[in-house]
């Protein structure tokens, strides 16, 4: 268990949001969360998963919403309404940790991307450790979409905050999807932004059922970024980590909408060099890449949009024609790519066959 510097932690960030894979929160906003930990004293304290104690009590703290505005009849029922200072998942997290009579004693991030910030925050605010590790290594879609569902582990109970005070605790829930729209709905009337915390489990079965080492892992992409910055970046995170460089171009088209909570939307990068077109389809996060009409890439490989200039992740909803992108892809944590995890986040979460996964890894 160790403090970490504010050096350390924006890597960590940086990474985190490349392995976002186009989605998981903004790099902005997280990095001015961060840093606003450390301007006001406080630090991060990163814990190994190996050092967490069978009998601790671990809750994964996030925010839940859409990058999309709220309807006009969310904000005229919000009128009048005072925003309270600070962060809603931690609201939520001291609202869990009361429903349940027991102190928490370690944060994890519910994934990767400008999310990660939320549990950053969180685990400075209340002084806790952070888990060098997530459920998902990446960022994902779905709240179903975690090492805690392959393993079965229960989501509940799991606590719900508004910036306007309010909060709801759930007690039980039909499945992971059921949470996800009882989540997504709170976040939807509340501006479509709260404070999620949930899956509070012993460090027993917590240690059983996460990936380890994942912010380790963001800090070194980071760290690779931050030091090719000044020639190449992208070269940089290829040599340093193991990053796969499919095509460096502009972006031709670029176009997206809200679908029931989601942004999903598509965009083609045409290659500078070989003027292949690349089309890249996401919902909220990057799900396959095809070279024409060439399947080269799937979920739950990490497929990620970075800024030639600067290395830096570029969220979905960002792209924009004419901006000049790299195409990279990251191997999937080894959990997902089992028959059990491409159950739950393969390819036929958006139609395809999950054969499909085994198919582009020969390709490889």
């Amino acid at each position: 268990m160790r403090d970490i510097s504010l050096q350390e932690a924006e890597d960590i960030l940086y990474g985190a949001c490349i392995l976002g894979a186009g989605g998981g929160g903004s790099l902005e906003e997280g990095l001015q969360l961060v840093r606003s930990i450390y301007e006001r004293g406080q630090s991060i304290r990163l814990v190994s998963v190996d050092e967490i104690e069978d009998d601790w009590l671990v809750v994964s703290p996030y925010y839940v919403g859409s990058v999309a505005p709220p309807s006009e009849e969310v904000v005229e029922k919000l009128k009048g309404l005072t925003e309270e200072p600070g962060n809603p998942s931690v609201f939520a997290t001291k609202a869990l940790q009361n429903h349940l009579g027991t102190n928490v004693n370690a944060i994890c991030a519910t994934e990767l991307g400008g999310n990660t910030a939320w549990a950053m925050d969180v685990a400075a605010a209340m002084q806790l450790p952070l888990v060098d590790g997530d459920p998902a290594g990446r960022a994902v879609p779905d709240l179903a979409h975690t090492t805690f569902n392959v393993h079965g582990a229960s989501i509940t109970p799991f606590a719900l905050a508004s910036r306007y005070g309010d909060h709801v605790i759930v007690e039980a829930v039909v499945n992971h999807d059921r949470a996800d729209q009882i989540a997504r709905s709170f976040a939807m009337i509340s501006g479509n932004f709260a404070g999620i915390c949930d899956h509070p489990l012993d460090g027993k079965r917590f240690k059983e059922y996460i990936i380890p080492n994942t912010l380790s892992r963001a800090g070194s992409i980071g760290h690779a970024r931050r030091i090719g910055v000044a020639h190449d970046p992208v070269a940089s995170i290829v040599q340093e980590t193991d990053a796969r460089l499919l095509a460096m171009g502009v972006i031709v088209e670029s176009e997206w909408q809200d679908a029931n909570g989601f942004i999903e939307g598509i965009f083609v990068v045409k290659d500078n060099d070989t003027k292949d077109t690349w089309n890249i389809w996401f919902r909220n996060e990057n799900m396959f890449v095809k070279n024409g009409d060439e399947l080269i890439s799937v979920i739950p490989t990490i497929i990620s949009i970075l800024n030639c200039k600067t290395g830096e992740p570029i969220l979905n909803p960002q792209c924009r024609k004419g901006m000049e992108v790299a195409v990279v892809t990251f191997p999937s944590p080894e959990i997902w790519t089992t028959k059990e995890g491409l159950a739950i986040f393969g390819p036929a979460y958006i139609g395809m066959e999950n054969e499909d996964y085994q198919g582009t890894q020969k390709k490889r």
